[in-house]
C-alpha cells in the first residue's frame, strides 16, 4: 500500500516535470523587458484617462481607463448615468505567451463576456468573441475602439449571424475626455 502511493506520488511527479519542461521558452530579455517598456503592452494608450460615453447627443455612461499591474492591464470603470443597470468592470491586458490581447468583462447585471484582440494599426483595437443566441448557434462579434481624429474614442459593436456576410450594428458610442484631463 504504501509503495503503491509512493510509485503513484512519483509518476504525478514526473508527469509533472515533463509537462512543465513542455511549456514554452521565455527568453531573459522577455522577462527582463517591463510592461511600461514593451510597445505590445502601449497599444491600447489611447483609451486611458477619464471619459463621458455618447450614443448620439446622449450622454449614456462615463469610463475611466487606467493602467493597473505596473502598466502591465489597463482596468475599466464603466458607469451608467441616471441610476440604469450596466454599470461594469473591465480588464484588457496584452499576452506575451498568445501575442494577442485579451479582455475580460462583468457587469452588474450578472453579463460577462471574453474577447481576444489586437491592433490591426496605431490607434485601433479590435477585439472578437463569439455570442450565444437563444437558438443555440453562435455569431461572431467583433468589438473596436478607434482614435479619431478629434481624440475622441469611437466603441463600435457589431455582429454577424451568417458567417460574415453582413452585419448588424449593435451600439456605436463615442468617448469624449471629461474636462481637465
Amino acid at each position: 500500500m504504501v509503495i503503491s502511493k509512493k510509485l503513484s506520488q512519483l509518476a504525478m511527479l514526473s508527469f509533472s516535470l515533463v509537462a512543465f519542461a513542455s511549456f514554452p521558452k521565455v527568453s531573459a530579455q522577455e522577462v527582463q523587458q517591463s510592461c511600461s517598456e514593451d510597445e505590445n503592452f502601449r497599444q491600447q494608450d489611447f483609451t486611458l484617462g477619464h471619459w463621458d460615453v455618447f450614443s448620439g447627443k446622449d450622454k449614456v455612461a462615463e469610463v475611466l481607463m487606467e493602467p493597473v499591474l505596473k502598466d502591465c492591464a489597463i482596468f475599466e470603470t464603466w458607469t451608467t448615468v441616471g441610476g440604469r443597470p450596466g454599470n461594469g468592470l473591465g480588464l484588457f491586458t496584452y499576452s506575451r505567451l498568445l501575442g494577442d490581447w485579451g479582455y475580460f468583462w462583468a457587469a452588474d447585471t450578472g453579463s460577462a463576456t471574453s474577447f481576444r484582440g489586437h491592433s490591426p494599426e496605431p490607434g485601433e483595437m479590435l477585439f472578437i468573441t463569439y455570442k450565444p443566441a437563444p437558438d443555440g448557434a453562435r455569431h461572431l462579434r467583433h468589438w473596436t475602439l478607434s482614435l479619431q481624429p478629434d481624440g475622441a474614442v469611437r466603441e463600435l459593436s457589431r455582429r454577424t449571424e451568417d458567417q460574415g456576410k453582413s452585419w448588424v450594428t449593435e451600439y456605436d458610442l463615442m468617448w469624449v475626455k471629461k474636462q481637465g484631463e
